[in-house]
């Protein structure tokens, strides 16, 4: 391997790290780094000299680049992952494709229920951050721990301010509780 792609595939890693911390990624944070990564591959090739291959240089090392992310992802999903304990179908862990399959066809429902019943629990793995209940009693152990709030809940916010509904850190949210 050259230096050119031993970098690209740091900087995979690297990208890899900035852009998934758990629960959710931002596609904005996404998409800003890897503009502005090429952006920067661009240049560097452009003033390094290198003007008659840089189509070519770019698009190697694009592939590269992606390549080593989403591998990495998957590892990420598959093995590390907070829901990674959970059994399930290990290819649903990987994308939600295969339940977008499942609702096109019109058999998600029985197909959970079946995983339900072959994975003999009563909470299962759906997707890369989803999970299937089955029993009511369920729910209760999974949400007596003290877990952060994803992104979703601060798009309720109104002029900035956060209440209990909106407030994603567990210890802010713990005197709003005690009231209620």
């Amino acid at each position: 391997m050259d230096t050119s792609t031993l970098t690209a595939v740091a900087l995979g890693i690297a990208f890899q790290i900035y852009v998934s911390p758990i629960p959710e990624v931002s596609s904005i944070k996404v998409l800003v780094t890897y503009s502005c990564c090429n952006l920067l591959l661009a240049v560097y090739l452009l003033t390094s000299g290198l003007v008659s291959d840089t189509i070519v240089r770019v698009t190697t090392l694009n592939i590269t680049f992606l390549t080593t992310a989403c591998l990495l992802t998957l590892v990420r999903r598959a093995f590390f992952s907070p829901l990674a304990n959970f059994p399930g179908p290990p290819h649903y862990a990987l994308t939600n494709l295969f339940k977008a399959n499942l609702y096109r066809m019109g058999k998600n429902a029985y197909t959970i229920l079946d995983h339900h019943i072959k994975y003999d629990s009563d909470v299962i793995r759906i997707g890369p951050n989803e999970l299937s209940i089955r029993n009511v009693e369920a729910i209760e152990r999974l949400y007596k721990g003290k877990y952060p709030r994803g992104t979703f809940y601060g798009a309720a916010r109104v002029d900035g301010a956060t209440n209990l509904n909106t407030e994603g850190d567990y210890e802010l949210q713990t005197p709003w509780r005690r009231i209620w």
